[in-house]
């Protein structure tokens, strides 16, 4: 008989986190609201952007304007179309 022993990882970490004043827990909270997260989930995403952000806990231009598109697109829905664009051209300016 052949038995196959298989190992499962999982990582699930607990981070617990002391002698949050009670002002920086309000604004963490109305983020998460303002985000349609929980608490929690709130948290979760800012520590993600944190650390793809790397360690010098700044973030590129380039993922601004990713996560802006992306939160755009979310916002603005599936059937969302731009208007169409009306040029003007510049009028002479009278003195």
């Amino acid at each position: 008989m052949l038995s196959v022993l298989t190992k499962e990882v999982v990582m699930s970490e607990t981070i617990t986190i002391r002698k949050l004043s009670e002002d920086t827990q309000r604004r963490l909270k109305h983020r998460a609201v303002d985000n349609g997260r929980s608490f929690e989930a709130e948290i979760r995403a800012i520590l993600d952007d944190v650390a793809r952000a790397g360690t010098t806990g700044t973030r590129t231009n380039a993922d601004i304007l990713f996560d802006a598109a992306a939160e755009f697109r979310e916002a603005a829905g599936p059937g969302f179309t731009f208007p169409e664009r009306i040029v003007e051209y510049p009028r002479e300016l009278v003195l």
